[in-house]
Formats: structure tokens, sequence, C-alpha cells
């Protein structure tokens, strides 16, 4: 006699409860539960007719995010039509410039293109290889957690690889301070990238908004599947139901995936457990990222696809005319919250930098400016995962990017807590805790 399919309810349509979702489907009832109207979290489309398309925020994925293209793949996506990809390239307007030598092997594609990079002496880049060789053997020897910071003070490194290399690695990777940066997190991320494969290290930039590219494709593919998509509903409450399962806003379920921010998880979780899990999203730090999108009148060109600088307000701006055409800039500035400014003066700010590198571009005729307060929890130094051991025996699992037990908040790392979550949920009911 066949197995009747688990019920299970996801909350939070972001990309940890997509996935989530996508990976329960085919073997669940699935109810997919949003508070928004829209699917996608803290990566989506937003509206903004002035420009060919707007997120709540640049975001880049890169060749190691597996599992991100795995779900594509699962959702039928043509994924590969909706971003640009180019191998990688750092190039600071005002500072170190070098490309990987894609003939070699990583990590020696990564040493030799420094080597051969601008605006450094050898002596300089032979010291930073020395650094990143150094610290990929740190990585191997598994030593006690320590911040970024403290690792490069120890390293001596100069005022110049600290401002045109390390700073804004860090802080585009893990968006926290270097003297809170986890420097284990760092290494995860740089082993499964750079340090692994050549091409794990490419840029993916998308081309069309993250709603178009992502989320929408996931949730076609889930409605095909059967699963009941439910936008605009808030979860008040799960709580546990006599007969085994959970109730969510008074529906009987035979276990559910909480996938919301993790500020919204002690509000949905039963009064009476997860309290590890509530002291931990009380120590939880968060960092924002303000985006600033500039439109101009007249064609220009970037000196590259992502133009930094060591010295801005921006650390990246993004040349959209090679994605789309259109003669607009995305720009990143990571740990936003150390200037304090207005939309307007963000677009005034950034502006500036622009001009740096197209001195006659004249001045934006739209822009936009948007900070995600909370974009990323600090990838602070022996920040523990909590346990969930109490929440799982009562049929309750967690999903979110701030759950991933090596990375740092990013969208690889939400879309395998949900891919984690959706596997320890089909093992329950496999092992014998069938659906009542």
């Amino acid at each position: 006699m066949m197995m009747k399919k688990p019920k299970i309810a996801v909350i939070g349509a972001g990309w940890a409860g997509l996935s989530a979702a996508a990976h329960l489907v085919e073997h669940a009832d699935v109810a997919l539960y949003e508070a928004g109207r829209v699917a996608g979290g803290r990566a989506r489309g937003v509206s903004g007719d002035a420009f060919s398309f707007l997120d709540n925020g640049q975001h880049l994925l890169i060749g190691a995010y597996q599992g991100v293209f795995r779900l594509l793949d699962k959702a039928g996506a043509d994924w590969r039509g909706h971003f640009f990809r180019q191998p990688l390239r750092w190039y600071l307007h005002d500072g170190l410039r070098f490309e990987a030598a894609w003939s070699l092997p990583a990590p020696l594609n990564l040493l030799t293109g420094l080597l051969r990079g601008e605006n450094a002496s050898l002596g300089e880049k032979t010291a930073l290889v020395r650094q990143l060789k150094r610290l990929q053997s740190h990585h191997k020897r598994h030593l006690p957690d320590q911040s970024v910071q403290s690792w490069l003070d120890a390293q001596g490194v100069s005022r110049k690889w600290l401002a045109e290399f390390w700073q804004p690695m860090v802080w585009g990777a893990l968006n926290t301070p270097l003297e809170e940066a986890s420097l284990n997190v760092l290494c995860a991320v740089l082993a499964d990238g750079v340090w692994a494969q050549c091409e794990l290290s490419d840029y993916f930039v998308p081309k069309v908004d993250l709603t178009r590219a992502f989320a929408a494709p996931v949730v076609a593919y889930l409605q095909r599947q059967g699963a009941a998509w439910l936008p605009n509903q808030r979860v008040r409450r799960v709580l546990l139901d006599n007969r085994r399962g959970v109730r969510v806003d008074g529906e009987r379920f035979d276990g559910a995936v909480v996938a919301t921010a993790p500020y919204h998880v002690a509000g949905v979780l039963p009064p009476s457990l997860g309290e590890e899990v509530r002291l931990a999203i009380r120590d939880l730090t968060y960092y924002p990222i303000t985006t600033v999108y500039l439109k101009y009148g007249r064609a220009f060109r970037l000196p590259a696809l992502m133009t930094g600088f060591a010295e801005g307000t921006a650390q990246w701006l993004v040349d959209r005319r090679r994605l789309t055409g259109a003669n607009e800039i995305a720009a990143v500035v990571s740990l936003s919250h150390r200037i304090r400014a207005t939309p307007l003066q963000w677009a005034q700010r950034v502006h500036r930098d622009v001009l740096r590198v197209c001195p006659d571009v004249g001045k934006p005729v739209a822009w936009q400016a948007i900070t995600e307060k909370r974009a990323t929890i600090a990838s602070r130094v022996n920040r523990a995962v909590p346990a969930q051991d109490e929440l799982n025996r009562h049929a309750i699992w967690l999903a979110g990017d701030w759950l991933h037990p090596r990375y740092p908040a990013t969208l690889e790392a939400a879309v395998q807590s949900g891919e984690m979550a959706a596997q320890a949920v089909l093992e329950r009911f496999a092992a014998g805790g069938e659906a009542a």
C-alpha cells in the first residue's frame, strides 16, 4: 500500500522557502504561504517605470552557487538567458586591476592573474599572493575562528592591500566589518569558489529583475506540480496539533517549514518551543546594503562591467548598458549605515563617483536609492547555528540564509538551507513518521 503524501506548509516565499517547497513538492502536498504579494524576499524585483528593471538590491551570483542553478534547472527556467556571465575580473578605478588567468587551474589562475595585475609593484603583488597562500594554508589546518582583521594584522598587511583588496572583498562577500567578520566563513567562500575551480568564480549578473529570473519560474513550477501558492497571507502562528502535526492559522498539516526572515520567526513558532532559536535570533546583528540606480540621457561605457573604488561612496558600479543596452548604472554600497544620507544625497554622492570614470556623462535623468536595512546578518566570529532538535521532534523545521553552517547570508546559503530543510522533512516521513 502506497504511503500517503505528507501535507507540509512552507511559510515564507523568499529564496529559502521557494527552495524548500520546490524540493518537497514531488513528494508532499505543499502549501506555500507568503505575507507579500510576490515571492523572492530580500532578492526580488520592485517597480520603477523609469528604469529597464529594478531589484530591491543589486544581487550577484557566482559560479559556485550550484544550489541556485540546480533549482533553476529543476524549475525549467531559462536562466542562462537571464544572466550575463563574466570570468573573474577585479577592476578598481583607483587601485588594483587584474583578471584571472584562465589557462591555469585554480587557485593558480587567481595567483598568476594577481602577479600580472596593474597598479601595483612586483613586490606589492608578491606580498598579496603570499597573504592569499597563507590564508589557504590556515584554512586547511582547521584552526579556531578569529576575525579577519586580527588575521590581517598578524600578517602585516599594508594599507594599500587593506583598501584595494581585503576590505572590498570582505565587505562584498560578508557585508560585515573586518573587525567582526569571521575568517572561517571567508575561507569557506573562497574554498568553494576561487580556490576550487576556475568557472566557480565566474560572475552571473542579472539582465532582468530577480522575480522574473528566479522567483516567478520557481512559483510556476510549484503550481504545475500541484502546490498551493498563497500570496498575501501572513501566517500568525504555527501551533501544535493534538493528533500529531501542526496547525497553521487553524489548518492542519503534518509538518511546517518556517522560512521567514529571522526577526519574524519567534512570532510564528509555538510559544512553548524553540527557546534556543529565540535566544540565537536575539543575538543576531544585521547590516544594511544600499543600491543606487542612476539613468543618464547619453550613452557611456564604464571601464569594466563592475568598476570599483578603493575610496568612494560606492564600492562597485555595475554597467547596465552591457546588460540591457539602457544608459543605467547600479551602484552597490555595502555596510551603508556608515553614511547618513537621504535618498537624494545617496544619488548625488554616487553620481560624483560616476563622474570620476565618465566625466562627460552629464546629469542623471532619473535616480532611485533603495536601502535594505536588514540586508544580511553579520557573519561574526564563532557564530553558531542554533539547534532545532526540539522543533524537529514536533514536525517544525527552519530554513533561511542565517541558518547555513558555513556561508554568509547569501542567495546560495538561502537555497541550500531550504534544500536541507526539505531533505530533513522527507527523511522524517520516510523513516516512519507517516502522515496521519
